[in-house]
């Protein structure tokens, strides 16, 4: 990645810090951010677009830099200046995406379910057709089965649509992530903040929000606290990219525990979708 940042960007750097897919440094004590990615130009012109749109409600995500050839696409890079530097993420934090209202993208909003719905029937036809992994093969069914309770659940309870600035994902407190306008997405307040609880074990937050939200939002929270998302994030990272199976082991290997937390979540909302799943 260093070769990206000297080829396109003529810098040339001794200390940073390199993950997988991203680098971070220092140049004249301003922190910059390299980070692979998939989008395309267009969609990142919409994005910086969105930056200035939010800059305005005082939420400042990581500013584009162009690279010397005045685009900002570097061989499937970007590079970003950033604004907000953060060691872990607080409430204020999801607060202030709350707060900004983005109904306006209303028609572009897909609803969980039927995002889910669409995501399974692409994983069945990947596992069918590109898994022998024995580790998938024997747990697909028990999660897959989880996931078409919980679409059936909201089908049947429809939820109120309120959108706001969100994250596509947020499972680390400690993350650069959390103002790169490359993880942002409009949804609802409640799907940051179930990821903020689960992410703290902060149960007594949880407590307080049950006793001021309605049913309707309670249906929808309840979804977002017991889905096993990363698990289809593992699975997807090895069906697509054959990434190792350590991470899958390590889920599999906490079926019980997950189990005891779905048991405790559906115990604090009062709604118990899985049978099999003792009440305790």
């Amino acid at each position: 990645m260093k070769e990206i940042l000297e080829e396109y960007y003529n810098i040339n750097i001794t200390e940073y810090i390199e993950d997988k897919n991203s680098l971070l440094f220092q140049v004249n004590g301003i922190n910059y951010y390299l980070v692979k990615t998939f989008y395309d130009e267009s969609y990142i012109n919409e994005l910086i677009r969105l930056c200035e749109e939010v800059r305005r409600q005082k939420v400042l995500l990581h500013d584009f830099i162009k690279n010397k050839y005045n685009g900002y696409l570097s061989n499937g890079y970007v590079l970003f200046k950033i604004n907000i530097l953060i060691d872990e993420i607080d409430l204020k934090d999801i607060e202030s995406f709350n707060n900004i209202d983005c109904n306006k993208y209303l028609k572009e909003y897909i609803k969980m379910e039927d995002f889910w719905q669409n995501k399974i029937d692409y994983f069945e036809i990947q596992v069918s057709e590109l898994s022998n992994n024995q580790l998938i093969n024997h747990s697909f069914d028990y999660y897959i089965g989880i996931v078409e309770i919980i679409i059936l659940f909201l089908k049947k309870n429809p939820y109120p649509i309120d959108l706001c600035l969100s994250h596509k994902t947020l499972d680390s407190l400690k993350t650069i992530d959390f103002y790169n306008p490359l993880n942002i997405t409009f949804d609802l307040k409640l799907k940051d903040m179930a990821s903020y609880i689960r992410m703290t074990n902060n149960y007594e937050l949880l407590g307080n929000l049950l006793d001021n939200i309605n049913y309707q939002d309670k249906t929808y929270l309840f979804t977002r606290m017991v889905f096993p998302f990363r698990y289809f994030n593992i699975i997807s990272d090895m069906v697509i990219d054959k990434e190792e199976e350590q991470e899958l082991i390590k889920i599999l290997n906490r079926v019980n525990e997950y189990e005891r937390y779905v048991s405790k979540i559906q115990r604090m909302f009062g709604i118990y979708l899985f049978s099999w799943i003792k009440k305790e």
